[in-house]
């Protein structure tokens, strides 16, 4: 007997010094292919942190994003590729802190240093950048676009050029320079184009990357909420004002939380600019364009809500000058629109984006997710669609004649605050695919010329030369797509505000949203919703024109392939 179990024992050891079989044969989910790792440093240079209950309040967030498609205002990234936040608990490891259970922060003194190591994986092949922030208040929410970027008080950074921030460490204005992070090997490509990138079967770490966190933000985001003026009536409407159903094809149900704020058909026809450019010639040729107000901060009555610090939301809305600090910074940002050289380009940049198609609002009830994203699939079930952009022009005190006159503020100070700001939609749409954004995008637009605003004549309706840059690889006449477009504001620091959002509506596991005198609420788990916020709050490219003699053009100039989703 003990001679069998000593066979038995000798056996069983015998098998476990063999090679274990690896099962790298399938073909099916169980697989994950090899990943990268991104790995290094963050470090702080700035105030001392707050604490609370022994605590360090808040964390050292580091965003890795697509190089092909960087956040705003160089691209157009709706969200990050990935991300890890480092708890302030563990970077700042020998800080003292309050064990009191209010928040309490040190009084103002020389910046201390912290330093912490991070590491983000899983990250496909690909080229990234890196950007960070510490998020003093402690209110990071990835998921929530309310809750995702920088905040006022919070300090910026990520991998950047530290001697051109260095620079530029007074201009308030500043958008860092990014430095690339490759992760995997790269495969051949054209001169100055971004390669593909392999990892091979051991994975890939991209190592000893120094993040810096330290440029404190010095103002809020650009919170606003949308209103139409109409321009025969001038009667304003705002997204909060919820009315009667009204049917429309993204919105086939007629729900009257999501009919938009404003419809414009997909053959829109606008005059040309004036050759003569009288003020009565620029008026009329700005009333040609339809237009959106953007107002400061929240709808009437939303206000206790949007800042109650018991609420989700906790909005940073100071007061309008002279009693505090709030409003829309509306400056130049040097140079023209492309297609227009008399007209200064103008902060913040007014960006229409292609919602993700779903008229019976059945999954995406609150308008969030962006056509081109994968998270379009789970609303479609097909593959992502183009990305598409529709671009505004932002005047200066609603007046595209004084725009044109120069008078706009040269810096984001007090001086350039206003309470709203008025934004031309442009009768044009750039489509993107979404996997290849920096090799630019199909501009599409249904007219080319149009009648001059002084009465001179067909003219054309813009420099096709001097637009024909990046981003913009290719102008085509075509029809402009169809379906909502979120409506978002974005400063040059990438601070940007997108409506709607997840303040103005309720998701599936919180019910519906029943409506209430100042506010409306979720009837599974009840919190307010700032209607200001929602589904309303969208532009809607709406069909051609029935009749007139744009009526046929989209039968001869359809959508191009390039902006059209999957069948």
């Amino acid at each position: 007997m003990r001679a069998l179990l000593h066979i038995l024992v000798v056996a069983v050891v015998m098998m476990a010094c063999t090679d274990v079989p690896i099962d790298d044969q399938r073909n099916d989910r169980r697989l994950f292919p090899p990943r990268g790792l991104i790995r290094g440093t963050v470090t702080y240079v700035g105030p001392r942190p707050c604490s609370r209950d022994g605590h360090i309040v808040g964390n050292a967030v580091i965003l890795v994003f697509d190089r092909r498609n960087p956040p705003a205002p160089n691209g157009f990234a709706p969200n990050a590729a990935n991300f890890v936040a480092v708890p302030g608990d563990v970077l700042f490891a020998n800080e003292p802190r309050s064990v009191a259970g209010e928040l309490f922060c040190p009084p103002e003194s020389a910046n201390i240093e912290a330093s912490a190591p991070f590491a983000v994986a899983p990250v496909e092949p690909g080229s990234y950048v890196v950007a960070a922030f510490y998020d003093r208040r402690g209110r990071f929410w990835p998921t929530f676009k309310f809750r995702n970027l920088p905040e006022a008080g919070d300090l910026g950074g990520g991998y950047i050029d530290v001697e051109d921030a260095r620079r530029n460490a007074d201009n308030l204005a500043y958008s860092p320079i990014y430095r690339p992070v490759d992760v995997g090997i790269p495969q051949p490509a054209p001169a100055g184009a971004i390669p593909d990138f392999t990892i091979g079967p051991y994975g890939y770490v991209a190592d000893n990357i120094p993040v810096s966190i330290g440029r404190v933000v010095p103002f809020t985001r650009p919170y606003f909420h949308p209103r139409h003026v109409d321009p025969v009536t001038k009667q304003e409407t705002s997204a909060e004002d919820i009315g009667d159903p009204l049917r429309s094809p993204a919105n086939t149900t007629g729900d009257p939380l999501a009919v938009p704020i404003l419809a414009m058909t997909q053959d829109v026809h606008v005059l040309a600019p004036p050759s003569n450019p009288t003020p009565q010639a620029i008026a009329a040729y700005q009333d040609g364009f339809q237009s959106l107000k953007l107002v400061w901060a929240v709808g009437k009555g939303e206000f206790d809500d949007a800042t109650d610090p018991r609420q989700p939301f906790g909005f940073q809305l100071p007061a309008l000058p002279p009693n505090g600090k709030g409003g829309l910074l509306v400056f130049a940002r040097g140079g023209s629109i492309p297609e227009n050289s008399a007209v200064p380009a103008l902060w913040p940049q007014v960006a229409l984006v292609k919602l993700a198609n779903d008229p019976e609002r059945k999954t995406d009830r609150q308008s969030l997710v962006v056509q081109g994203t994968q998270e379009e699939t789970l609303v479609t079930g097909k593959p992502p669609g183009p990305f598409v952009v529709i671009q505004g022009i932002t005047l200066l005190d609603d007046s595209l004649a004084r725009t044109m006159s120069g008078a706009a503020p040269s810096a984001p100070g007090v001086a350039a605050l206003r309470d709203h700001v008025t934004a031309l939609v442009r009768p044009a749409a750039l489509c993107f695919d979404p996997r290849r954004v920096d090799l630019g995008g199909v501009l599409v637009t249904p007219h080319l010329t149009g009648q001059s605003a002084d009465g001179s004549g067909e003219r054309p309706l813009f420099d096709e030369q001097a637009t024909a840059r990046p981003p913009v690889r290719e102008i085509r006449r075509g029809c402009l797509p169809t379906g909502r477009y979120a409506i978002s504001l974005v400063y040059p620091t990438g601070q940007s505000w997108t409506v709607p959002n997840e303040s103005g509506g309720c998701s599936s596991a919180e019910g519906t949203v029943a409506l209430g005198d100042r506010v409306g609420r979720c009837t599974q788990k009840p919190r307010s919703v700032l209607l200001s916020q929602g589904s309303r709050g969208v532009v809607e490219i709406i069909g051609p024109s029935q009749a007139g003699i744009d009526s046929g053009i989209c039968a001869e100039f359809p959508v191009p392939p390039e902006c059209q989703t999957p069948p």
